[in-house]
Order: C-alpha cells, then structure tokens, then sequence
C-alpha cells in the first residue's frame, strides 16, 4: 500500500508531547521574544511549483490577539518552495507587559491549499505567550 495523498503537519507537533488536555503542543514563549519561525512538513511528493499553504488562529482556543501580543510576519500564508518538503511559519511576539502569572495562548491551524490537506493529527500548535 502506498501512500498517495499530500498533507501538511507542523513539525513540532510530531516531535513533541500534546499539552494537558488538548491534542498539540503549546510551547512557551516570553512576551517581545521577537521573530519565531516554526516548520510545516508536506508529507508525500514533493511538487513541481511553490505551494502556499493557508494558516488560520483557533479564535475560540487563542487568548492572544494580533496587533497587541503578536504579529503574523507573512500574513497567515506558509510558502513550500518548489522541490521541497519544508516552509515556515512565522510571527512575531510584540513587546507587551504581562503581569505576573497571567498568560496569554495563540493557536494555529493549518488549513491547507486546494490540493494539499492538513494533516488530521498534527495541524494544531499552540503558543503560551508570558510575561
């Protein structure tokens, strides 16, 4: 049997355990981190063009909002060029003043392309951004 289908998956979901509670991981960051980039893997055949594969924020599992806590650095758009297995998400954590024990969560979704799908298991990261 052999696999045929094109998938989308954020590595560090495959690599690392899922937080309590939810099924991805949430990895924590500092408040004014800067530039974070995280890989997304096609899973299956590489493709002769570049792929733009569309990412969205869980509104409903996100605390953090864009303009305040973080910034998307390409606009919620993930490119895997031609010939490639990998691309990168990026977004920037703004310099916000948290106060102490609070936190604020940002997750992302893959949403794929019209020809590459998100990965069942492993379209989900999340962030907890502290002080």
């Amino acid at each position: 049997m052999f696999f045929n289908d094109s998938l989308v998956e954020f590595n560090e979901t495959v690599t690392r355990t899922p937080a309590l509670g939810v099924n991805y991981p949430i990895i924590a960051l500092r408040a004014g981190q800067g530039v974070v980039s995280t890989q997304v893997n096609l899973v299956g055949a590489q493709r002769p063009d570049a792929q733009s594969i569309r990412v969205s924020v869980d509104a409903q599992a996100s605390t953090a909002r864009e303009g305040i806590h973080y910034r998307l650095t390409n606009g919620g758009v993930v490119t895997i060029p031609a010939n490639s297995s990998f691309g990168l998400l990026q977004f920037e954590v703004l310099p916000v003043t948290i106060p102490a024990g609070q936190s604020f969560t940002l997750v992302f979704v893959l949403e794929g392309n019209e020809q590459i799908k998100p990965s069942n298991n492993y379209a989900r990261i999340g962030y907890r951004i502290n002080p």
